[in-house]
């Protein structure tokens, strides 16, 4: 560990905020590796978003056919490249 100087000075409750801030965000992209990427597969609520549709709708798209889901445990999500499709048609 390396021995670190702190000098205390007078400061205002913002500043000191948005410096902690400053500094968590710094940690945590550390961390967190940014998702450059575009997502491969989207979720029930990001897709019934994207298509301005309602759950229940893409419930029965699934069961029609027109937008099959893929399960994944529990977890539903719906490829990019469908979605895509879908939007253009």
């Amino acid at each position: 560990m390396t021995n670190s100087a702190i000098q205390l000075m007078q400061i205002d409750i913002n500043s000191f905020g948005q410096f902690i801030q400053k500094l968590v965000r710094e940690e945590l992209e550390k961390i967190i590796p940014v998702q450059s990427e575009e997502k491969e597969f989207y979720t029930r609520e990001e897709t019934a978003k994207l298509l301005n549709v309602s759950l229940t709708t893409l419930f029965h798209w699934n069961n029609q056919g027109v937008l099959k889901a893929k399960k994944l445990g529990k977890r539903v999500y719906y490829s990019k490249s469908d979605v895509l499709s879908q939007l253009d048609s």
